[in-house]
């Protein structure tokens, strides 16, 4: 709850009463969303409303409302932006850029609110210093604190808290550089966060793809199409992370009032995206006033974007920006803007779309569901019976097959191959399950043989008895498809949480048999991760039928 002191002109976090004046407050967010504004938005609201609220006591309220000299007032962007209003004042805009990051009423602020932030701040530097205690005393390997380091508000407080709760500067921090960032951010990032923590390294997570290629590929990402995350942001910090002496203890800005997919979300995560990692979220409970606070008590450089009034900071063609981020973007940075328009107008022609301007300029593009007009990929794999045994399938693909498809059979199990003059017959069993010290706890079964005549696209699988030849005849599916599909996306990477599958440098697709190190029945992330086994599969799919796993 935060709470207005109409006398001193300030909120009041947690409490109704004012620590400085002792007046009772009025309720203005129950929902912990109450930012600061700075004055280059202040700007951009007094054109909006038509009246100058430089010097007035301006917050932000969530859902286009603002707290305005204590009294709520909602700002009318929708019809300005839609009328393109804001491309009349954008030179304005940009020309005369405030870099003023002080509020009114600022001291008063804080010292009302000091003990309240100093108890945010001491519990969560506690949990940070207990994990990190904890998991060092009880895990039989080591693991190295990292930071997720994304260029916004909320990393920024974490990166602060883990280095003050750990007393070191020198914690890793990465940087999941998606090449789609604002350049606030970059700036941020590379200059302004480095020059204020010089001893603090900041390692870049990037990768090789190319984003507006892949978006011809899958068409732009959409809210339930987020093929982006995985390829541009996971897949690149799990290649960063193998690196690490170890594994890692990951802090992460997250925050369960983002979003309701985050509401559940358990404070520390010991099964994440990727295997190597413990995900760990000191600010899981803070709200968003609680951030700002911090950020202000601490008196910490903070990205630029925000005193614009961006309230996330991502990737400017995220479509879970909202309208007031796209519409500061064609403010600030058009030539961004343009380009993004230029690939969506784009997709709708190449789709097929009827209105093209209302899918693009309304955000329609935004909800898309699967292919969406694309060409559907096809996901259905033949088999048939095989006459070799009852139990015996033949799987049948478009793609020839050739020697580089065994690599897509190393993560069921150990390879035994045997090249005749006919075929090359590949006995695959698992591997043995080993214990800390070396001893076999379980020994590995064996699955099953594959004969494959090189240059056909015929696989004849023969099951052992006591398998599951359904499971397994499915889960090579969803391998074939992978070998039809790839594009070297990179999304495979992400899912071995041994760091074991590369689709980079020189070879398509490749695992690591050293480094995979379980079997069918105890791993087998990377198989059926995604729909059908291969994330082309699961953005281009029709209508999604799942197989048992």
């Amino acid at each position: 709850m935060v709470y207005w002191c109409e006398h001193c002109a300030i909120p009041i976090i947690g409490k109704e009463i004012c620590p400085i004046c002792y007046g009772k407050g009025k309720l203005i967010s129950a929902n912990g969303v109450c930012n600061p504004v700075f004055r280059q938005e202040k700007k951009l609201l007094s054109l909006i409303w038509g009246m100058d609220v430089s010097e007035s006591f301006v917050w932000y309220l969530g859902a286009g409302y603002y707290l305005l000299n204590g009294k709520r007032k909602r700002l009318p962007f929708g019809d300005f932006y839609k009328r393109k209003h804001h491309m009349e004042i954008a030179e304005i805009l940009r020309g005369d850029i405030d870099k003023g990051d002080s509020i009114p009423n600022q001291e008063q602020f804080l010292h009302a609110n000091e003990s309240y932030i100093i108890d945010k701040i001491f519990e969560a530097e506690n949990y940070v210093k207990q994990l990190y205690e904890d998991i060092a005393r009880n895990q039989k390997h080591p693991y190295m604190p990292t930071v997720s380091f994304s260029g916004g508000k909320d990393s920024t407080v974490v990166s602060r808290i883990v280095r003050d709760a750990l007393q070191s500067e020198t914690i890793i921090h990465y940087f999941g550089n998606t090449t789609l960032e604002f350049p606030t951010t970059y700036q941020y990032v590379e200059s302004e966060f480095r020059n204020e923590n010089p001893f603090t390294p900041m390692l870049p997570s990037e990768t090789e793809n190319d984003f507006f290629k892949l978006c011809q590929v899958f068409g732009p990402p959409s809210k339930f199409e987020r093929w982006c995350c995985t390829i541009f942001k996971t897949s690149n910090l799990n290649s960063e992370l193998q690196n690490l002496e170890g594994d890692s203890l990951s802090f992460l800005g997250i925050r369960r009032s983002e979003s309701r997919e985050r509401q559940n979300y358990e404070r520390t995560q010991k099964d994440s995206k990727i295997g190597s990692q413990i995900n760990a979220m000191p600010l899981i409970d803070w709200k968003d006033c609680d951030v700002w606070l911090y950020i202000l008590y601490k008196s910490l450089i903070f990205n630029e974007a925000y005193r614009w009034g961006y309230k996330r900071v991502g990737c400017f063609c995220c479509p879970n920006n909202s309208d007031w981020s796209s519409m500061l973007t064609e403010i600030y940075y058009p030539e961004l803007s343009d380009k993004w328009k230029k690939v969506l107008y784009n997709f709708a022609e190449k789709t097929g779309k009827t209105e093209a301007e209302d899918y693009v300029e309304n955000g329609k593009w935004k909800t898309r569901k699967g292919a969406s007009g694309l060409t559907t990929r096809n996901v259905a794999i033949a088999d048939t019976a095989c006459n070799l045994s009852e139990r015996a399938r033949n799987i049948i693909i478009k793609k020839k097959l050739s020697r580089d498809v065994l690599e897509f059979f190393k993560p069921f199990g150990k390879l035994d191959v045997f090249d005749k003059e006919d075929a090359t017959y590949i006995t695959i069993q698992e591997k043995d399950i080993i214990s800390p010290d070396g001893m076999v706890l379980q020994p590995g079964r064996k699955l099953c043989q594959i004969i494959i005549a090189f240059g056909t696209n015929i696989i004849k699988v023969l099951p052992e008895k006591g398998i599951d030849a359904l499971l397994l005849i499915n889960r090579i599916k969803c391998q074939m498809r992978k070998y039809q599909f790839c594009i070297r996306c990179t999304a495979c990477d992400s899912v071995c949480p041994y760091g074991a599958i590369t689709t980079t440098g020189n070879e398509r697709y490749h695992v690591d048999a050293v480094k995979c190190k379980q079997n069918m029945s105890a791993c087998s992330k990377c198989i059926a991760k995604f729909y059908n086994g291969c994330i082309t599969c699961q953005v281009l799919a029709g209508k999604k039928k799942y197989f048992r796993r």
